[in-house]
């Protein structure tokens, strides 16, 4: 055998490694997609609640019940949510990618979405 090709198995073999021992996602957590598309829900529910100026307390009731309709939109709950949460915070370059993807999406969205007089 060549070296060329002892070269070029080599670099298979070694693909092949790096694959196969990449950590699996576990299961009940959430895609860095599905992650950030929460989120983003999240986000956007929390301004609208700030928007509304109430009273700390009715703001939080005002916020769970945001966010319950959006996991169940989501078709998770709660625990899969704060499940995923902390998995991609124990894998910072994960989450990282996941605020990247956040933070382009909500500039997109600003960016299509026309300033009505009221919101200045």
């Amino acid at each position: 055998m060549n070296n060329f090709l002892k070269r070029i198995l080599l670099l298979a073999a070694s693909v092949l490694v790096v694959i196969s021992c990449k950590e699996k996602q576990p299961e009940g957590v959430l895609t860095p997609d599905q992650m950030a598309e929460v989120m983003e829900e999240m986000y956007i529910a929390e301004e609208k609640v700030n928007r509304l100026a109430l009273k700390r307390d009715s703001a939080r009731m005002v916020a769970l019940k945001l966010n319950e309709r959006i996991f169940r939109e989501a078709a998770i709950n709660d625990s899969i949510f704060k499940r995923s949460f902390d998995y991609y915070m124990e894998r910072p370059e994960l989450m990282e990618q996941i605020y990247t993807a956040l933070v382009d999406t909500l500039q997109l969205r600003e960016q299509r979405t026309p300033i009505r007089p009221d919101m200045q």
